[in-house]
């Protein structure tokens, strides 16, 4: 399928965020071409798979993409305490719903060419190269929804964002289990691990700050031989592995001339819990909608007006989360401060998580 040529909006990157956009710009009658640099949408999965219910009230997807639902959360600390919350969620098959994110968005109108990378951006030109071949698109409005390392990030003079790195493997779950399973220790600096059922298979990962990721797979391996008693496993069988970055930012800014960030590239993950998808559905659909409303009046003006409503829907608590995050890390590391005392303040299992915002912060 050729696809050089002029469009409204050119949407890079097809996870959920991307999607959005382009299913969100197409309904309001805007041409719209989205590329990824994957022959595969949903490929590799790179993500904890786990989204709290409330998503179902901003994207339709089906059932197929439920891997099973969750209604708990449990938190353990080192002193062998557990505390238990409610978190009801639902486990994703993230390839299947990244998929009907995609298909959504071309049955609305939008054009999509996988196996495509942009590369070069000036003005309202976009130089992609797709089967060795270099191209050219027009497009009047560019959202960047291309990841944690996005280039578009980058033309817009964004330097690379603060990340936690994350080491994940699928393994087999022998007995069912309705609830995920959060886990903190000293050695998981500034992140934790974490055991998320998804019917015959679990989500087992750990996430660390970026300093310490050369620790992540001796990490791994004590965790699952920690898992064997917890869990009563008579061995542990792998059948996946993944990783990967994962914004940990206060908010960013998000609009540069013609060019709107939305998803990770935005930095719209949860700086504690790493938790995105939801705040990528959402985001992405305000930059596709603004977007092709900009255009129709034709004013890019109006694209600051995306600023203003992602951080009037989740701003404020990615910029609490952040706060949390710079505590959590100064302290992590002192002798004199109790560990529990801190993974309380800063987990949002916790009451105390949430005692300074009462407090103006």
């Amino acid at each position: 399928m050729p696809i050089a040529g002029s469009y409204d909006i050119l949407v890079v990157g097809a996870g959920p965020a991307g999607s959005s956009a382009a299913r969100a710009a197409a309904q309001k009658g805007a041409a719209v071409l989205m590329v990824d640099r994957r022959q595969r949408i949903g490929v590799p999965v790179q993500c904890a798979e786990f989204v709290p219910r409330a998503i179902s009230r901003y994207v339709n997807f089906s059932s197929k993409c439920i891997a099973q639902t969750v209604e708990t959360m449990i938190t353990h600390l080192p002193d062998q305490q557990s505390y238990e919350m409610k978190s009801p969620g639902f486990m994703l098959d993230r390839s299947l719903f990244d998929k009907e994110l995609a298909a959504s968005a071309v049955l609305s109108g939008a054009k999509i060419s996988m196996g495509t990378r942009a590369v070069k951006f000036s003005q309202e030109e976009v130089g992609i190269e797709r089967g060795g071949k270099h191209e050219w698109v027009r497009a009047k409005v560019i959202i960047g929804a291309d990841g944690v390392r996005s280039s578009v990030a980058q033309w817009a003079g964004l330097p690379p964002g603060r990340t936690t790195i994350a080491l994940q493997y699928e393994v087999v779950l022998p007995h069912p289990q309705d609830h995920v399973d959060i886990y903190f220790h000293m050695d998981y600096e500034g992140g934790y691990a974490w055991f998320f059922p998804k019917g015959k298979t679990a989500n087992v990962g750990i996430g660390v700050v970026s300093q310490r990721t050369s620790s992540l797979p001796n990490l791994m391996e004590c965790f699952l031989n920690r898992l064997i008693d917890l869990k009563k496993m008579s061995r542990i069988e792998i059948i996946g592995k993944t990783g990967g970055a994962i914004p940990c930012e206060k908010p960013r800014q998000t609009v540069f001339g013609n060019i709107m960030l939305a998803g990770d590239a935005a930095g719209q993950a949860h700086p504690i819990t790493g938790a995105g998808i939801l705040n990528a559905v959402i985001g992405g659909e305000m930059a596709g909608r603004i977007a092709a409303e900009s255009l129709a009046k034709g004013d890019l003006n109006h694209l600051w007006q995306y600023e203003t409503e992602w951080r009037e829907a989740f701003g404020s608590s990615l910029s609490y989360g952040a706060f949390k995050r710079d505590f959590l890390e100064e302290n992590w590391n002192k002798p004199e401060i109790d560990f529990e005392s801190l993974i309380r303040k800063t987990w949002v299992g916790f009451k105390e998580y949430y005692k300074d915002r009462k407090n103006g912060k």
